[in-house]
């Protein structure tokens, strides 16, 4: 009897040890889970201004009148900086910096905080912290762009800002040339704002463990029961993690990838492409007049047009090729071993698809969609996604610019 009670004292403390350590796994998980949440997060955040700084730097200049929220800005110093409009009201230009910087100083007293920062900064209001400077030399050594912690309270996520042909005008006197990092805007948020989101996964773990431990305690299960358990715990665990990773590589509402799982391929192929000298080539397309359809039909015919649109895409594309949302209704294909003129071919074959499809709206209603396609392809001299992608947008618009409903190739006139 004394030896069986010491037989069965063993067992449980054994059992407590893997059940400890299975817990402690999953805690693990779950707290990465937060991080990868909050990077999407970060990411979406990071995008919207992006957005907001495109559409400031492609009006030419943007002006406001002069306030004392709004005064003229002392870093910028072209000599239309300041005007007078009809009415004799003191206008100021308002540049993408500047409008950051605004938007990040009505943030203040928030809980969400956003930095515009920079190692060479025009305005000294923007010099980076230590965290935001090592993350900075960080990027100008690995040439990523992005990344995430969290540190004491609060999550902090950072993305790099590379030097486009529209920031020349300010940066080109610090000696920065197309592609360099110039700087990074960053988010925080108190963490406990993300660490609500994965408290009830916590919970449900630490529930789940303690009844394991107190079933098998009771029913003293053989050594080889409890190795099928904690084998199908960890292949559970495993699982769990892989549907979070396709959550993160697929874009929620069409499937298709993601933009950062998309920028990951493309760098894949560009390598691959250096490697092996193949040619490689990258479709940018815009649903033309979509925000027509939103406007008109609500956003959920939107939502119906984009996942529609996407399936007529990946029905058209070669194994081979990958198709990815880039943002809104963009949407990008990369190309592995096409040359340009194959990638012509190919992008007019889509755009005839798209064109002859028609959508039928969640009310009812048919909808006739067109898109513009921007193509360009890389030498061997010009294997860099950021410069790819820039390509593969300036032929975009100018096929907008022609007319819509056609592609255009980077590179013609």
């Amino acid at each position: 009897m004394r030896r069986l009670a010491i037989i069965n004292l063993l067992i449980v403390l054994g059992l407590g040890h893997v059940v400890g350590l299975s817990w402690h796994i999953n805690r693990e998980a779950i707290e990465a889970i937060s991080l990868k949440v909050f990077s999407v997060q970060g990411r979406a955040a990071f995008e919207l201004i992006q957005t907001a700084r495109h559409w400031n730097a492609i009006q030419g200049k943007v002006y406001v009148p002069v306030s004392e929220a709004t005064p003229p800005n002392p870093y910028l110093r072209n000599k239309d900086r300041d005007i007078t409009d009809n009415f004799g009201r003191k206008l100021t230009q308002v540049n993408p910096a500047y409008m950051t910087r605004q938007i990040s100083e009505l943030l203040q007293g928030s809980e969400i905080q956003m930095r515009i920062t920079s190692l060479q900064p025009i305005n000294p209001a923007n010099r980076p912290d230590a965290w935001e400077a090592a993350t900075l030399q960080q990027f100008e050594r690995s040439g990523q762009l992005e990344r995430v912690e969290r540190i004491g309270g609060r999550y902090r996520y950072f993305a790099g800002l590379t030097i486009q042909p529209e920031c020349m005008q300010c940066h080109e006197g610090q000696g920065y040339r197309i592609g360099d990092i110039r700087g990074g805007i960053g988010f925080s948020v108190p963490a406990v704002q993300v660490d609500q989101l994965v408290s009830e996964m916590q919970q449900g773990s630490s529930r789940i463990h303690l009844l394991v431990f107190v079933f098998l305690s009771i029913m003293g299960v053989s050594l080889f029961s409890l190795f099928y358990l904690v084998r199908s715990r960890l292949s559970a665990s495993v699982k769990a993690q892989a549907e979070l990773q396709q959550l993160v590589e697929r874009d929620e509402l069409t499937g298709v990838l993601s933009r950062r799982a998309l920028m990951e391929q493309l760098s894949t192929e560009i390598k691959r492409s250096s490697r092996y000298g193949q040619a490689l080539s990258v479709l940018m397309l815009d649903l033309d007049h979509f925000k027509r359809i939103n406007d008109s039909y609500g956003h959920p015919s939107g939502d119906q047009v984009l996942k529609e649109t996407s399936n007529v895409l990946l029905r058209h594309l070669r194994e081979v090729d990958f198709l990815g949302r880039y943002g809104g209704e963009e949407f990008t294909v990369v190309l592995p071993n096409t040359a340009c003129l194959q990638a012509e071919q190919l992008a007019e074959r889509l755009r005839e698809a798209v064109s002859d499809c028609r959508i039928q709206l969640p009310g009812g209603e048919q909808v006739q969609i067109t898109v513009s396609i921007g193509v360009t392809s890389c030498s061997r001299g010009e294997l860099d996604a950021e410069v790819l992608l820039a390509h593969a947008d300036k032929a975009l618009y100018l096929a907008k610019q022609q007319g819509r409903n056609r592609i255009a190739v980077h590179g013609q006139a």
